[in-house]
């Protein structure tokens, strides 16, 4: 049985990492990582991890200008 999920406000993170964090130094950071997060996307992505199926559904909003 398929398991449907709906994500009404989704988002995007952007985070990166860096080796050390050095006082008063200037950071370099790695290459950003792009990843979908919003309830249902999470509660789908948990379904996959526990061998589950699941399909996940957002609402894509106009962009405001």
């Amino acid at each position: 049985m398929k398991i449907v999920t709906l994500t009404l406000n989704p988002a995007l993170d952007k985070s990166t990492y860096i080796d050390k964090l050095k006082p008063e130094k200037k950071l370099r950071c790695e290459k950003p990582t792009y990843e979908p997060e919003g309830g249902g996307i999470n509660v789908s992505r948990a379904i996959k991890i526990l061998g589950g199926e699941s399909l996940a559904i957002y609402c894509r909003w106009p962009r405001r200008q």
